[in-house]
């Protein structure tokens, strides 16, 4: 029985630790393949911002609703791959505020997530040239707890276009996406390049990720900022115990100039109890830092697939000005249905700020309940399942 358990744990915490792509099988013995994948995510989000509840119907952005293809073509011992992915074009979560709200639909440039060339060899690693994820796309994102959809390091995902009122009830011009900033890459017009991962026996697999690329933005939230970047991506199992971990360091585009920035997370997953913990830690020159840390605990408690929930704290210091401090705890719930492919979640959150100066600002909250269907039979899937780049 015991065994029996822990094989079904080790089998749900490895299905979050493959880099890459989550159509990465194919059929060995055909030359070229073409399927699709994608998945929706619609949310309901409501925020009170000490004065003004907003609620609307929104893309849950910590995984927006997508619609992809990948096309592979095997020349002998390399492939050639072709990965395009646009998102569903429904109002994201982190566009929304108290002074705009999107239309419902609206399909524009950046709903175009990627288009990218890639030429993959077993050797030598890949090059990819398009739209895609930069080389440190996802390093504070190693969170093994199974709560990502409802709680996660970006924490500007949820609801970052709102202002933080003042304690006279006026908006103020800082946002939570400014106090509350992951400092890693994101998807943009670049070339990149990855090694192949290396194998260290019992110390765990590494990887390693670099590109140069532009800036992105898309009205008030930022697809990337890094303008070159590299990363590395590790993950291991010993014994009971999952580990995944990932850093990166970059040169991002600021109203100044330029500035260096690093960050990384490290998750652990003990895979018989589902008990696990994860840390996020990053900073710019001149931009502030933060310390993300969460722990949480998954198991397949009802027999119809996994449960988890979590609980996290985020804590930065001078990243809207020297002297400001932020602070936001946020508690997150999910629900697998691995018969329907449907993931049920809900995500609490407060947020708090302090400017550093003789103006105090009100508390926010918000709170999220939503539904994410993988269209899994558009999609040749193994139980790998990529844990960045989402």
């Amino acid at each position: 029985m015991l065994a029996n358990k822990i094989k079904h744990g080790a089998a749900i915490a490895c299905a979050s630790l493959v880099l890459g792509s989550p159509a990465w099988a194919q059929d060995q013995s055909k030359p070229h393949s073409f399927r699709f994948y994608g998945h929706i995510n619609p949310t309901i989000l409501s925020v009170d911002d000490g004065q003004v509840t907003t609620t609307e119907i929104v893309d849950n952005a910590n995984s927006g609703g997508r619609l992809g293809f990948w096309y592979e073509h095997s020349v002998n011992a390399n492939t050639f791959r072709i990965n395009g992915e646009i998102s569903l074009g429904i109002r994201t979560s982190a566009g929304v505020s108290q002074l705009y709200t999107p239309q419902f639909i609206e399909w524009k440039g950046q709903s175009v997530r990627k288009f990218e060339a890639i030429w993959d060899t077993e050797k030598f690693g890949s090059i990819s040239l398009g739209q895609g994820s930069m080389g440190s796309d996802g390093v504070t994102e190693s969170d093994l707890s199974g709560t990502t959809l409802a709680s996660s390091v970006g924490i500007s995902d949820v609801a970052g276009g709102f202002f933080f009122r003042n304690q006279a009830g006026s908006l103020s011009s800082v946002r939570i996406k400014d106090a509350y900033p992951t400092f890693d890459g994101g998807r943009s017009q670049r070339l990149r390049y990855d090694s192949p991962e290396i194998n260290f026996s019992r110390i765990g697999k590494l990887k390693f990720a670099a590109s140069v690329g532009t800036e992105s933005i898309d009205r008030n939230v930022t697809l990337n900022d890094a303008l070159s970047d590299a990363g590395m991506f590790y993950r291991n199992q010993l014994g009971n115990f999952v580990l995944a971990g990932s850093a990166g360091v970059s040169i991002a585009d600021v109203p100044t100039g330029t500035a260096p920035q690093i960050a990384g997370s490290f998750s652990v997953l003990h895979a018989p109890t589902g008990a696990n913990i994860t840390f996020a830690s990053g900073s710019r020159d001149g931009g502030g830092s933060y310390v993300f840390s969460k722990v949480g605990f998954r198991g397949n408690w009802f027999n119809s697939g996994d449960t988890a929930i979590s609980f996290d704290v985020y804590d930065s210091h001078d990243t809207v000005v020297s002297g400001s401090h932020a602070r936001s705890y946020g508690i997150g719930v999910l629900q697998h249905l691995s018969r329907h492919n449907v993931d049920m979640f809900i995500g609490l959150r407060k947020y708090e700020y302090d400017g550093g100066g003789a103006i105090q600002y009100q508390d926010m909250y918000s709170a999220m309940i939503g539904v994410r269907w993988v269209f899994r039979r558009l999609q040749n899937r193994t139980i790998f399942e990529g844990l960045w780049q989402e």
